[in-house]
């Protein structure tokens, strides 16, 4: 659900926090990295909620349409199929995703217009008309509209992309990852399936465990990293070295000594592209460098010890 690079960057923005702050607390930087990672999941699971109003509101589309005693020859304008799709209604009756929604408040930060709207674009499809028409649609057909749904109306809607960022922060730095968790959602939904939520709980256990983890072990074994890094900085000016470029190599070489199921080169590539990211223009390159040079001398050392998919990979 939440790839370890989102969790790399979620413990890098804390511990980045912490070189501005020096006296925060473990707790205080625990509390941090939780709550962010919690934000994810609650993002994960309204846009699980508008995809399921979205499809929603064909009800009421229905009421109105038969208010005004329209004769069509198109008689899908009064089909409630999208509702009614397996995919929607195993949403719709996990009452542990609504509760979450409506404890949090989230119900109240999108009003029926705003899922009018979406499903007046939605109907406006052929996509949406062909499987309105449909007899007994199958499982992949009922699949199918989904997908279109979240993928081609939702998703890359400017104002469905607004609307997450006014509601999380952390939008545009988890928004990746929320699309294919919720692709993966919708594909992995059959009947009589438990709860994905279930799962999902499941899953954040492990991301949370796997943060912890990594936030303390780089803050407890800081000065160890440091000295490891300082001997491949002696020709760099410290002054101009940029403070985050620095924070994710510490990290680096905890994950390499420290986390031993983590492939040597999963870790490198990874924090490459982090600092390619949220760095400077050459931080990546630079990174590269240093890293090669760093992980020749801890193997020469035995200093990485992997085991599992860690030794097999790296």
């Amino acid at each position: 659900m939440l790839s370890r690079r989102n969790v790399r960057i979620k413990v890098m923005q804390t511990l980045y926090s912490r070189e501005h702050d020096k006296e925060k607390t473990i707790e205080r930087l625990e509390k941090t990295t939780l709550e962010s990672i919690n934000a994810f999941y609650r993002c994960f699971l309204y846009n699980l909620y508008l995809l399921s109003k979205t499809a929603e509101y064909v009800i009421r589309d229905n009421q109105i349409q038969a208010a005004k005693f329209i004769q069509q020859e198109d008689k899908s304008f009064l089909s409630s199929q999208v509702f009614d799709n397996i995919i929607i209604q195993h949403i719709v009756e996990r009452e542990s995703l609504y509760q979450e929604i409506k404890r949090e408040k989230m119900d109240l930060r999108a009003d029926e217009d705003y899922f009018r709207q979406f499903f007046q674009l939605l109907k406006k499809t052929k996509e949406y008309s062909e499987y309105s028409l449909k007899q007994n649609p199958l499982m992949p057909e009922d699949k199918e509209i989904i997908y279109f749904i979240y993928k081609k109306i939702l998703y890359p809607n400017e104002m469905f992309q607004q609307h997450i960022e006014d509601v999380f922060t952390g939008w545009l730095d988890d928004r990746e990852a929320i699309y294919h968790s919720v692709i993966n959602t919708i594909e992995t939904i059959a009947p009589g399936q438990s709860s994905f939520i279930t799962n999902r709980v499941k899953d954040m256990k492990e991301v949370k465990e796997y943060a912890i983890d990594l936030l303390k072990k780089t803050i407890y074994n800081e000065e160890e990293a440091e000295q490891i890094i300082t001997p491949f900085l002696e020709n760099w000016d410290k002054e101009r070295l940029a403070m985050l470029d620095l924070l994710l190599m510490k990290m680096t070489v905890i994950e390499m000594i420290y986390f031993p199921s983590i492939p040597v080169k999963v870790s490198i590539n990874e924090y490459i592209e982090l600092a390619k990211l949220y760095s400077t223009p050459k931080s990546g390159e630079f990174i590269n460098g240093i890293l090669d040079s760093l992980m020749k001398k801890l193997k020469e050392e035995n200093r990485i010890i992997k085991s599992g998919r860690g030794e097999k990979e790296s």
